[in-house]
C-alpha cells in the first residue's frame, strides 16, 4: 500500500513538474517573442532614423505637436543650418518624399549659403514684451510675436522705414505663422514651403540685399509636390 501511495506521489511530483516546466518554456517563448519584436521595433526605428539622415541636416524629422511655453522663448538664438521635416512618421517611408526633400534642401542650402543666411550668422531674439529682433549682416528686423499651441506668429517688419527713421512703429508687417518645436537649447522652426521663401526674401530685402526669388520658387515648388512637408530652420540658444 505503501509503495502504491510513493509511485502515486512521484507521478504527481513528475506531473506538475512537467507542468512547471512547460509553462517555463511557455514563458521563455513569450519572452524571446517580445525580444525578437523589441528587435523588429528598434531595426524599424533605425531604419527610420537612416532615412532621415539620408535626407540630410533633419533634427527632429517631425512637425512639433506640444504646447510651446512662451516664456521659453525668450532670449537669443543662433541659427544653425536647414531641414526637412515632416508631418506624420508615415512620410519617412514615402520615396516621393525623401527624393523631393533632398533635392529642396541641398537647393535651399546652396541659396542661403550665398546669401550669407549660415550657421552662426544669424540671430533671432524674442522679448519678453512680445516683440523681437532678427539680426542679419549686421542689421536688425523688427518683429512683433505670439504663441498659441506649436504655432509661432511672427510679424516681420519691412526695415526700411525703421532704419530711415528709427521708430519701427512706422515700419509695414507681414504676419508668418510658423510650426514651433523646442528642446532644452535647440529651436525648430517649420514652414510650409512657400511661406519659407517669403519669410527668406522679406529678411534678406530687409537688410538691402538682392534675392533670388526664382530659386526659392523652385524650392518651394518641390516640397509642395509632397502634402506634410514642410521647410525648417533649427536654432541653438
Amino acid at each position: 500500500m505503501k509503495k502504491t501511495i510513493l509511485i502515486v506521489m512521484a507521478m504527481l511530483c513528475i506531473g506538475i513538474t512537467q507542468s512547471k516546466a512547460q509553462n517555463l518554456m511557455d514563458l521563455l517563448k513569450g519572452v524571446n517573442s517580445a525580444v525578437n519584436t523589441q528587435k523588429s521595433d528598434s531595426t524599424k526605428s533605425n531604419s527610420a532614423s537612416n532615412v532621415l539622415g539620408s535626407i540630410g541636416n533633419v533634427v527632429a524629422g517631425l512637425l512639433g505637436t506640444n504646447t510651446v511655453n512662451s516664456k521659453s522663448l525668450i532670449g537669443t538664438w543662433t541659427y544653425q543650418q536647414p531641414a526637412i521635416v515632416f508631418e506624420s512618421e508615415n512620410l519617412l517611408t514615402n520615396v516621393g518624399g525623401m527624393a523631393a526633400g533632398q533635392a529642396a534642401e541641398k537647393k535651399l542650402q546652396t541659396y542661403l549659403d550665398k546669401i550669407g543666411f549660415t550657421a552662426g550668422k544669424v540671430q533671432i531674439t524674442f522679448k519678453e514684451d512680445g516683440t523681437g529682433v532678427v539680426a542679419f549682416k549686421n542689421k536688425n528686423i523688427p518683429f512683433q510675436w505670439s504663441v498659441k499651441d506649436a504655432d509661432l506668429t511672427i510679424n516681420l517688419a519691412s526695415s526700411a522705414l525703421t532704419q530711415l527713421t528709427g521708430n519701427s512703429k512706422l515700419s509695414k508687417y507681414t504676419s508668418f505663422k510658423i510650426n514651433c518645436k523646442l528642446g532644452f537649447t535647440d529651436m525648430q522652426l517649420s514652414f510650409k514651403a512657400d511661406k519659407m521663401a517669403e519669410f527668406i526674401s522679406k529678411v534678406v530685402t530687409a537688410v538691402g540685399s538682392v534675392s533670388n526669388n526664382t530659386t526659392l520658387s523652385s524650392v518651394a515648388s518641390l516640397v509642395n509636390k509632397v502634402d506634410g512637408m514642410y521647410l525648417g530652420l533649427t536654432f541653438k540658444k
